[in-house]
């Protein structure tokens, strides 16, 4: 019975580390085929080779997209924080002032669902902030391994960057209209 209950505990131990991994692996998955799927979007290749790509890129630039997902954390957080904190509020608000119409005795049972609402909605809404983010880093990172390889832009693309620069020459401020 001793032996039974040894050879139970190693497969739950077994079984629990073989989840975690399993879970490791699907969350890399993702992570790589989200990139991926930008890779195809901008350079047109299969799924295989833009999976590598991406790979690729990321572990040359693993500095660069470790800052860039900091940074997405940080405003995805203030941004579910500040949306669903002002829907909540006026909310709170209207049902407060209202609560007579309405015919409510209590405002936080409403309220509460209120805010659990809009932190779902303003997840998904930050969600495609964070994934647009990501895309505008890879167009970045991948136009600059580009031009360091030798290749050049397309003609119309290096001919607004030589106007852009152009313009912003002999003007000590950035971008402005005055110059």
């Amino acid at each position: 019975m001793g032996k039974l209950n040894k050879e139970v505990k190693i497969v739950k131990v077994i079984m629990c580390i073989t989840g975690y991994l399993l879970w490791i692996l699907e969350n890399v998955i993702k992570y790589i085929s989200k990139r991926a799927y930008i890779q195809i979007a901008l350079t047109n290749v299969n799924f295989f080779k833009a999976a590598w790509n991406a790979f690729t890129l990321i572990i040359k630039n693993a500095h660069r997209f470790g800052f860039g997902a900091a940074i997405n954390a940080i405003f995805t957080l203030f941004g579910i924080f500040a949306i669903s904190s002002t829907i909540t509020g006026t909310s709170y608000l209207f049902i407060t002032s209202e609560s007579e119409m309405l015919g409510l005795t209590s405002p936080i049972g409403t309220t509460v669902v209120i805010a659990l609402l809009s932190m779902v909605i303003s997840w998904l809404f930050m969600s495609i902030f964070t994934f647009s983010t990501d895309a505008i880093l890879q167009s970045f990172l991948l136009d600059e391994e580009l031009r360091f390889a030798g290749n050049s832009r397309p003609i119309e693309m290096a001919e607004f960057a030589e106007a852009m620069k152009k313009r912003s020459s002999g003007c000590l401020c950035f971008r402005c209209c005055c110059c």
